[in-house]
């Protein structure tokens, strides 16, 4: 904190003191300011730009942690897009789940946009993927549905939240057609009834198969979430070992190419990073390094870093190319692991197809307090691989820009061979060129008004 606010704060304890006819009132002004006072604790010491962070006046200290945060952090990091990332976690919200990675919902992740016929003014949602063992997979949703209605109720970005969680209800779905022109219009197509929203585990291996086309054996992937367990916890194994397990078997089969789905993957801990890219990686680089954790100057962490793990080698594919589909929510770890990749891989060898992807370069840490009834979780590092780099801020681009957003007909399940983003992959691995031909596409530009995806992964780049 500057001089100027210190003496500001002095001056302003000494008014509080005097008040109320001489009445000692420290205590309760302490009381107040408690939290808030941490909170600048903690970020002078730890946070990442703990040199740049905003002034603020003494009483802004009697405001509500969430704000009190928003207006402390640095407004221009990140090349201007600021601090967008560090946040409060209420303990009484923690308190209320089974676990962190158990949601409770309907278990269908969806986008909501205006029309993309542009022939109405209705909002509606896309259905991207259903979790299986979920009210949505037992009601019928499948990827590609478009819902128009909630419980009887026109969709709104106001109301798209009922799509989360709630009772048993009904959702509304519609289907596009063509008249006699070859004109694309809206019809009703049923209406579904949905139970009533529960606990939903979050498994992050939503697909594994492998596709043998023209002699060559080609493993595919889409992973939703850098997670270490069902209750996604440090320290948990199950899903490390779940990962370990998949790979020898594409192993075992001899995996020639590898994609890796990560277009709906918004982060999570990095040492889930640290054990995905040990098994992508040429055998030859484990044991190096896979990032390292550049902290700011002042406080006591330390820059870290994290190497290829060689226990992995065992499911390690030895990779020489690597194929990686992504979307504006491919985030956090899943970049640190494209980014972290290139330096053994080489530019060319990495192809990235789909999206430029989020930017997210920087990494969060908990801070805990018994006194307190949050935690905080400020931006404490920079993500960097073995070239000492993270240049994507803005985000990675793709080598080739596909946008499935724009294929308004049909959204084929993943993993299917006709499914877009797969399809195109495929194709440049088959014959060396994407091609879009047998798809129709909307030029119009869609505006995605919210996405049910992020709301359960805030934490994006856990480090522990």
């Amino acid at each position: 904190m500057n001089k100027f606010i210190r003496v500001l704060s002095l001056f302003s304890l000494i008014i509080f003191m005097a008040s109320c006819f001489g009445e000692d009132r420290t205590e309760e002004y302490n009381n107040l300011v408690s939290d808030d006072k941490w909170i600048d604790e903690v970020l002078e010491k730890y946070y990442l730009w703990n040199d740049s962070l905003t002034e603020v006046s003494e009483s802004d200290y009697f405001n509500d942690a969430n704000d009190f945060l928003a207006k402390r952090v640095y407004k221009k990091a990140l090349d201007g897009k600021g601090d967008t990332f560090s946040y409060i976690e209420w303990k009484d919200t923690i308190s209320t789940r089974v676990n962190i990675n158990r949601t409770s919902g309907y278990g269908f992740e969806f986008e909501v946009m205006t029309d993309p016929l542009r022939t109405t003014a209705h909002t509606m949602a896309r259905v991207l993927y259903v979790m299986p063992n979920s009210p949505a997979s037992e009601a019928g949703l499948k990827r590609g549905d478009w819902i128009t209605a909630v419980g009887g109720d026109q969709l709104t970005v106001n109301n798209y939240t009922k799509l989360i969680d709630g009772d048993a209800t009904s959702l509304s779905r519609s289907k596009i057609v063509y008249d006699q022109d070859s004109v694309r219009l809206w019809k009703s197509l049923d209406i579904v009834p949905i139970g009533k929203s529960r606990f939903v585990e979050l498994n992050p291996f939503y697909l594994d198969s492998v596709y043998t086309i023209d002699n060559q054996k080609i493993a595919y992937m889409v992973y939703n979430e850098f997670s270490t367990g069902p209750k996604n916890q440090s320290g948990e194994t199950e899903y490390g070992n779940r990962m370990l397990n998949i790979f020898e078997r594409f192993k075992a089969i001899g995996t020639d190419t590898f994609i890796l789905d990560l277009r709906y993957n918004s982060g999570g801990y990095l040492t889930c990073a640290q054990e995905l890219a040990s098994l992508l990686v040429p055998a030859s680089a484990l044991g190096k390094t896979f990032c390292t954790l550049k902290y700011n100057e002042t406080g006591n962490l330390k820059d870290e870093t994290i190497l290829l793990d060689p226990k992995y080698q065992m499911g390690n594919l030895n990779l020489n190319k690597l194929y990686i589909i992504t979307s504006r929510y491919t985030a956090s770890a899943s970049e640190a692991v494209i980014n972290c990749l290139k330096p053994y891989f080489g530019k060319d060898n990495i192809i990235v197809v789909g999206e430029t992807t989020y930017g997210k370069p920087v990494g969060m840490q908990a801070f805990n307090d018994e006194k307190h009834k949050f935690i905080i979780w400020p931006v404490v590092a920079y993500i960097l691989n073995a070239e000492n780099t993270a240049n994507y801020n803005n985000g990675i681009a793709p080598n080739y820009e596909l946008n499935e957003r724009k294929l308004i007909d049909s959204l084929y399940p993943l993993g299917d061979t006709r499914e877009y983003l797969l399809h195109n992959t495929l194709a440049l691995i088959t014959t060396g060129s994407v091609s879009n031909k047998s798809y129709s596409f909307n030029n119009n530009t869609t505006t995605i008004l919210q996405t049910s995806l992020n709301k359960h992964n805030k934490r994006g780049i856990i480090i522990h």
